[in-house]
């Protein structure tokens, strides 16, 4: 536990130094409730809802799993059946949270198996497969053409149930063991998992996670109805309510637009790309320059 906040420490220490600060955090949600489950954006700053939408592919039987969040777009799934497999990768607008009609798609990458989270990252929009009975798996795709360029990376020990996942900004992963538990772990970039565990405070049943637009902290969806935002220490920061439905994923709007057929890139207002991993290598080879100059002046 010891060494895993000091590894999750180094890394927002390290992320916040590397992207520049926004005021409000937009927090949005996808609902586990059957029949046509909104998504629901709310500012974790202020405490008070935004707006929320019913989706194109929220149909009556279904249930709402993934989902990302961009400066203009959403990237959500569903479970064809409430339990099975997920057809595709949808694409909505944002539009200040009042969403709209579909504007694109994205094939699974895992055809025939369930897509349980999203998350937005520096390499591209991560997808996790797997649900309800397959080995989650971590798939890398182009924001904007749904192209691979990752993966398959499968997460060791990790059940097919889990369904809080993210990614971290040194390319590590971090989810949950199981479907609503409050028992989440680490994997490291190839999927191997460090063993380090921990639990979310002020939160019973953790059903998604995501990272803070700046790095710097982590939040989580508790109990289907409430926000979660801690350092990367554990330490608690701030807890909101989050009413008008029994709420599943987990997106933090990431400052990113998704104009680039290269993919999804920092918005005008100067964002840095997010902490890469040679980013995250050079800051600790700097921390080791620093101590050793420090012993040798002693």
């Amino acid at each position: 536990m010891r060494n895993f906040r000091s590894l999750l420490g180094a890394v927002g220490i390290l992320a916040a130094s590397g992207m520049a600060a926004h005021a409000d955090v937009i927090v949005a949600a996808n609902s586990a409730a059957f029949g046509n489950g909104p998504i629901g954006a709310f500012n974790f700053t202020t405490g008070s809802p935004v707006n929320s939408f019913v989706p194109d592919g929220a149909f009556d039987s279904n249930n709402g799993r993934g989902l990302a969040m961009t400066l203009d777009r959403y990237f959500y799934t569903e479970l064809l059946g409430g339990f099975g497999a997920t057809d595709m990768i949808r694409i909505a607008p944002y539009n200040n949270g009042l969403g709209g009609a579909d504007i694109g798609s994205f094939a699974n990458p895992a055809p025939g198996q369930g897509v349980q989270a999203l998350a937005f990252g520096a390499a591209g929009l991560y997808v996790l497969t797997g649900y309800p009975n397959s080995t989650p798996t971590v798939w890398v795709l182009n924001g904007v053409t749904g192209a691979l360029v990752g993966g398959p990376i499968t997460l060791q020990g990790a059940d097919p149930g889990m369904d809080g996942f993210t990614v971290l900004p040194d390319g590590s992963f971090l989810g949950n063991l199981g479907d609503a538990l409050n028992q989440y772990t680490h994997w490291d970039a190839t999927g191997t998992n460090t063993g380090n565990n921990f639990s979310v405070p002020n939160c019973g049943g953790a059903t998604g996670v995501d990272i803070a637009p700046d790095g710097g902290s982590l939040y989580f969806m508790c109990d289907f109805g409430s926000f979660v935002q801690t350092d990367f220490l554990g330490n608690f920061i701030a807890k909101i309510d989050a009413p008008g439905g029994a709420w599943e994923d987990i997106a933090i709007q990431q400052q990113f637009v998704c104009t680039d057929p290269n993919g999804c890139v920092p918005d005008d207002g100067g964002v840095p790309e997010p902490v890469t991993l040679s980013l995250f290598g050079a800051g600790l080879a700097g921390i080791s320059a620093i101590r050793r100059r420090r012993r040798s002046k002693s």
